[in-house]
């Protein structure tokens, strides 16, 4: 497939069950659902972390956390290291990204975007409405935050104006919190039939959970969420995603009308997922639920090859690009340790991975008791930054804090997680294997087999260590303190 065409859909906090092709009943995502039946469709796909940066780190460079050294919210990256966009330019591609970019250092963008319109809304945090981490409300059409359909109008724009190969990467917002999205799609759920979370109330199963999740539920005050608050919540989560699927359906008409159909490949994924009531919280954190790190993957490969494949086999986040490189048959870089799918999916072979690794998390202890008078919109500092990984491998699932409470589940019998087995008399042995498999992925990473060491140039070493000290001077700054703990 030399000199096609990739078209990358990256929406930021979509969960993979609040879409129709994955099961919700009543979504409605008829773009998003066709795309998946015109695509091999990764059912049980995880990210490599539940935080923005991190996840999308992973993604374009096919390293685990573990090996990037990017553990939080704002990480970034120099351009030098081996990544997507960088091979794909090398190659004479044209590159254009629209939208949020939590990945390159920003002054070094320009550098792999020929195109270029970068934009981050972060929480929305100055609109008015925006008053709590479980805040819904209508954005108004013309509001400066409403800028899904302008992303896409200017991704159509230039795939049309390309005249090479091109790489087009558009990175919405939506479904991204404060809940908020325009008419009419705020209005196209009523929250009266929102099925709230079984784990929303359920404060038995909330005791043996994390302790950084009640200091965030005290610091994001969801004792005053009320139920109706929080359907109001989901359902225009449901609106915003309903906005990303009517962007995708005029992508996806584009591409047809203009014949870019036949030679695109697309990919359609999320960064990671969203608590939405989940245990009684909104947003994310350095935890590991299905909600957060089971993502939608999708790959549409172009003549209609492998079309509506469902690979349901465990797939990580990293394995994404080294697919498509393999499809676009552009050499994969030797740092790369993600797997190809490509061979699997053409002999229909989906038995996927033993099993995947997600962390997050690092640079300072949990946070254990919340404090006093702090109110936060979104899990900032200094609430969640406590080290964590996760393992899964069948249906066992194993959560390992460094100095918190570790999270054991049978997603066979217990798929929401609802309880932690972790200090189940009668399942040590499960929790001892598991431990020892977790410690095995995290001590296995590696370059790809070909003998090669990470290249210090790749690496430099303000790269690597300035997510820390930003952390430590933020953390400074909220306490009044040293930054330590």
């Amino acid at each position: 497939m030399k000199n096609h065409n990739l078209l990358i859909i990256t929406p930021d906090q979509l969960r993979a069950d609040y879409l129709g092709c994955y099961g919700h009943p009543t979504i409605g995502t008829a773009h998003i659902d066709r795309l998946a039946g015109e695509s091999v469709k990764l059912n049980n796909c995880y990210c490599q972390s539940p935080l923005c940066g991190p996840s999308r780190i992973s993604f374009t460079t096919s390293t685990y956390v573990g090996e990037h050294g990017c553990r939080n919210y704002w990480s970034t990256i120099d351009p030098k290291v081996p990544n997507l966009v960088r091979s794909l330019k090398e190659h004479g591609y044209q590159t254009g990204m629209f939208g949020k970019n939590h990945l390159f250092t920003y002054e070094k963008l320009n550098e792999v975007w020929d195109t270029l319109h970068e934009i981050c809304l972060g929480n929305y945090d100055e609109h008015p409405s925006f008053h709590s981490a479980y805040s819904s409300f209508e954005l108004e059409a013309d509001h400066e935050y409403n800028i899904t359909g302008q992303l896409t109008d200017e991704a159509i724009a230039f795939m049309q104006d390309s005249d090479r190969p091109f790489l087009a990467w558009l990175n919405y917002q939506d479904p991204h919190p404060a809940f908020t999205c325009p008419e009419p799609y705020k209005s196209l759920f009523d929250p009266a039939d929102v099925k709230l979370p079984v784990s929303f109330h359920d404060d038995a199963g909330k005791s043996s959970k994390p302790v950084r999740n009640d200091v965030w539920r005290v610091h994001s005050e969801m004792s005053e969420c009320s139920e109706d608050a929080m359907r109001n919540a989901i359902a225009t989560y449901m609106g915003q995603i309903r906005y990303i699927d009517d962007s995708v359906g005029k992508l996806m008409a584009f591409l047809e009308t203009s014949g870019l159909a036949e030679n695109t490949i697309v990919l359609f994924f999320s960064d990671h997922g969203e608590l939405l009531g989940d245990f009684g919280m909104t947003h994310k954190l350095p935890v590991f639920y299905e909600s957060l790190s089971r993502i939608p993957a999708m790959i549409r490969i172009p003549e209609n090859a492998h079309a509506g494949m469902e690979f349901e086999g465990l797939t990580e986040e990293i394995d994404l690009v080294p697919t498509l490189l393999d499809l676009l048959e552009v050499p994969i870089p030797p740092t790369m340790v993600g797997r190809s799918w490509k061979s699997a999916i053409a002999e229909g072979d989906d038995s996927g991975r033993e099993s995947i690794l997600c962390e997050a998390g690092g640079g300072a202890p949990t946070v254990k008791e919340p404090i006093e008078g702090l109110k936060l919109k979104a899990p900032k500092e200094p609430t969640s930054f406590g080290p964590g990984a996760m393992i899964r491998k069948g249906h066992w699932k194993l959560s390992i804090y460094e100095d918190d409470q570790g999270e054991l589940y049978d997603l066979n019998s217990d798929p929401e997680e609802l309880t932690n087995l972790f200090d189940a008399q009668d399942h040590q042995e499960v929790r001892a294997e598991m431990t020892l498999a977790l410690l095995k992925r995290v001590l296995g990473v590696k370059v790809r087999d070909v003998g090669l060491e990470w290249p210090d140039s790749v690496y430099p070493v303000d790269v690597r260590f300035e997510p820390l000290q930003k952390f430590h001077q933020d953390r400074a700054d909220i306490t009044g303190g040293s930054g330590d703990s």
